[in-house]
């Protein structure tokens, strides 16, 4: 089992969801005869328009490919950064060069040492994200508190026009 690298799928959620972005703000740039509801999708897709659609979604999915070949590369560059890396460190330390017991040693601590860093790197990210999910959490039950406070007033003021 290999844990994924934390970039890239944070990296891939930011992404979304920039496209996303994008997308929208595009649309609001629009006029109002090239905007589309859903029923006019439904119909274009049955009509002749269904071709332009497919060119769109080919398009997006090109830009999808070149995006997960810039991640695997940017994946394989990072492997060979650690691999290139990891040599030299161990060249670094000061190692009698008679022992390769103590070798054995020193390249087992450096190796831990990495994994706690990846450790700890990997709980700084999953406390991040568990602190965002508090604050929706919070937001959420704010919204629903709320919305419950309006449906009251609401009952309040439909009682008081059917008194009236």
């Amino acid at each position: 089992f290999k844990i994924p690298s934390d970039i890239d799928i944070f990296l891939l959620r930011d992404k979304e969801r920039e496209r996303a972005k994008v997308e929208r703000e595009r649309k609001k740039t629009l006029k109002v005869h090239e905007k589309m509801t859903y029923s006019t999708m439904m119909n274009a897709k049955q009509s002749g328009f269904k071709k332009e659609l497919q060119k769109e979604e080919e398009a997006e999915d090109r830009e999808l490919a070149a995006e997960a070949q810039r991640l695997k590369a940017l994946r394989e560059s990072i492997s060979w950064k650690i691999a290139v890396t990891k040599g030299r460190e161990l060249a670094r330390l000061n190692i009698p060069s008679g022992s390769t017991r103590d070798c054995n040693k020193e390249a087992l601590r450096y190796a831990v040492a990495i994994k706690r860093d990846e450790i700890q790197k990997l709980e700084n990210l999953a406390a991040e994200e568990e602190a965002k999910l508090e604050k929706a959490e919070q937001y959420l039950e704010k919204d629903a508190a709320m919305f419950d406070e309006f449906l009251k007033e609401n009952d309040k003021n439909s009682a008081q026009a059917l008194k009236t």
